[in-house]
């Protein structure tokens, strides 16, 4: 008889990558649009590195890179924190577009943490 696995994959976390660069490639094309209003603003920027910091810590968590548990921990939570900020900011910002990018992020996170089989240390 053969056993059925789970799947070792951390789907939410490349949710969390994809939606987070999608929303990085939007905030720099945001930032040096001069239609918008809000290019080359503090704001503009923040949330251009935001969503890129949001993206390595997504690589990080799909990747395993070697993390311990704790530290897992640690990025899921500081992803939340960067995934509703961000999208805080681009609410501000009226860049809704990056609002529903971020919304998808935080989608990938849920699955992340509610679905996502924890890898074995």
């Amino acid at each position: 008889m053969s056993e059925i696995t789970e799947p070792k994959t951390a789907n939410g976390a490349w949710l969390i990558v994809a939606s987070s660069l999608i929303g990085a490639l939007i905030a720099a094309f945001n930032l040096v649009n001069e239609g918008n209003g809000i290019a080359f603003t503090f704001g503009a920027w923040l949330v251009f590195v935001s969503s890129l910091l949001v993206c390595l810590a997504g690589g990080i968590l799909a990747l395993h890179l070697a993390v311990p548990s704790w530290q897992r921990g640690l990025f899921a939570f500081l992803i939340l924190l960067g995934i509703l900020g961000t999208g805080a900011a681009a609410y501000f910002l009226l860049a809704y577009v990056l609002l529903a990018a971020m919304v998808v992020a935080l989608i990938g996170w849920l699955i992340h943490v509610v679905a996502d089989p924890a890898p074995l240390d």
